[in-house]
């Protein structure tokens, strides 16, 4: 089952994201980064690795502002990788003007959430990306 990446600096704000998406019962496994260069770190060794398709992460939630590399550079780092073409880069961020949303958009994302995520911004999410997520059996979301 391919992972859901998580890129979060607050514990809280990832605890809070990880509840909710076991909340509406995804079920990929979770692998966090709380830093941008550790996310960037892992991006470089998978690509680097010439790893298949099916071993690379499907689904990245990003917050913007990051210690030691932001968001936009991931995003941007991402864009240039044939790799990680793919991959639903998904913000989730305070940062909710219109400019930090048009560049989050023109950098690859795509979607952008505001913070705090809600079940239903989930939902949502995953009707418009169904074929992204390993969902608990039987489940469909409503």
């Amino acid at each position: 089952m391919r992972e859901v990446l998580l890129v979060e600096d607050s514990d809280a704000d990832a605890d809070l994201l990880e509840r909710a998406l076991r909340a509406v019962e995804v079920a990929n496994p979770i692998r966090r980064f709380s830093d941008g260069a550790q996310a960037l770190a892992y991006f470089k060794a998978h690509e680097n690795s010439h790893a298949s398709e099916s071993e690379l992460p499907f689904i990245l939630f990003l917050d913007l502002k990051l210690p030691r590399a932001s968001g936009f550079e991931i995003l941007g780092y991402l864009q240039m990788s044939w790799s990680f073409r793919q991959l639903l880069k998904i913000v989730v961020s305070e940062l909710d003007n219109l400019e930090s949303i048009r560049t989050a958009y023109s950098l690859g994302a795509g979607s952008f959430l505001c913070k705090p995520i809600h079940r239903q911004d989930l939902r949502d999410l995953i009707k418009a990306y169904p074929q992204q997520w390993e969902m608990e059996a039987a489940t469909k979301v409503s």
